[in-house]
């Protein structure tokens, strides 16, 4: 097999990793928004019903603003069209993904605070981001296109 070959190989399986990724957070950010009000008011009208143990974790979530929710549903809703485009060998795919995957960084920083910097969210999206750039580069979609 020789380098090109085994560079879309590896692309392809890191971008299905990417759909998979995306498609999880898009169903688990997309539903906590649109349930966020309801799961507050079930929360509150019955208390007991999570363990003493769950409940300062619960209580952090239901304090987040429905808008934090949407706003990660739709970057990450951007990473998987990053990632489809990547996988048609589109150099904007990889820019959508970039964009997407650092504001998914800035993100909680801005609705939680300066406290949330998650490091390993931050070293996985380097990798990430490291990785389909190497691999991008690698099949050509990076050269410069001639006159």
């Amino acid at each position: 097999m020789d380098n090109k070959k085994k560079s879309q190989s590896m692309l392809r399986f890191l971008l299905v990793l990417s759909f998979i990724w995306s498609a999880l957070n898009i169903i688990a950010f997309g539903s906590a928004a649109m349930m966020l009000p309801a799961l507050k008011e079930s929360y509150d009208s019955m208390p007991g019903l999570i363990p003493a143990e769950m409940t300062t974790m619960m209580d952090m979530f239901l304090a987040l603003p429905r808008g934090f929710f949407a706003v990660e549903t739709l970057l990450y809703a951007l990473e998987m069209t990053g990632a489809v485009l990547m996988w048609q060998l589109h150099r904007a795919g990889f820019h959508c993904y970039t964009i997407a995957r650092l504001l998914m960084l800035l993100v909680p920083l801005l609705f939680i605070g300066r406290d949330y910097l998650m490091l390993g969210d931050a070293m996985f999206a380097a990798l990430y981001i490291t990785a389909y750039w190497l691999l991008m580069k690698a099949l050509g979609v990076f050269k410069a296109e001639q006159a």
